[in-house]
């Protein structure tokens, strides 16, 4: 793939992503509609795509490329919807998250395509930590826990999905423990950051 491919692909799949967010948030029933509204699936986008760069660096700047744009998708629509760009606490919460999680999960996606062994397990390992993570927030927070038990679910079965034997699959879910430590601390982080920028 060219680089004007690279970066459309980028752009194109950020966009899209923010776009269905804001629409998903509105249409989703009330239950599920936190679904529309979680950190987990964008990292997944930014994992996915950075399988499929070329090295390293690529992949980090497709993380990150496509969470900013999941964003100017996203805050876009808002503003073509209901008239408003949303508050800048928020704008500053998410771009904070994409500029640390997107390169993450970017290279994490070219690790998990490239490389094998332990670099490759922690790689799922991590895109399973992030989900189960997520899954628990969910849970301690909303009325309805079947919500955030579907994400835990989701987060148990990544190594089952992307290991290609039985012995990588061992060593991912081994990877998920420390990553999901790794994930829950980065959720208080996200958290507090929330608190803070809700005051912007």
């Amino acid at each position: 793939m060219t680089v004007p491919g690279r970066v459309g692909l980028i752009a194109a799949v950020g966009l899209l992503v923010g776009v269905v967010t804001q629409v998903g948030q509105g249409a989703l029933p009330e239950g599920i509609g936190h679904v529309a509204n979680s950190i987990s699936p964008w990292l997944l986008v930014a994992f996915l795509l950075g399988s499929r760069m070329p090295d390293r660096r690529w992949a980090a700047l497709a993380g990150f490329g496509t969470l900013a744009f999941a964003l100017i998708g996203y805050y876009g629509m808002t503003q073509l919807r209901f008239g408003y760009g949303g508050g800048s606490g928020s704008l500053v919460l998410w771009s904070v998250a994409a500029a640390i999680g997107g390169p993450v999960f970017g290279v994490a996606g070219w690790t998990w395509r490239v490389e094998d062994g332990w670099r490759r397990a922690a790689a799922i390992g991590l895109l399973g930590a992030v989900a189960i993570a997520e899954g628990c927030y969910l849970i301690s927070i909303l009325p309805e826990a079947a919500v955030g038990a579907v994400f835990v679910i989701v987060g148990l079965c990544v190594p089952m999905v992307l290991g290609r034997s039985m012995p990588e699959r061992g060593r991912a879910y081994a990877a998920v423990v420390p990553a999901l430590a790794l994930g829950v601390s980065g959720y208080i982080v996200f958290l507090r950051l929330a608190t803070l920028t809700s005051m912007l």
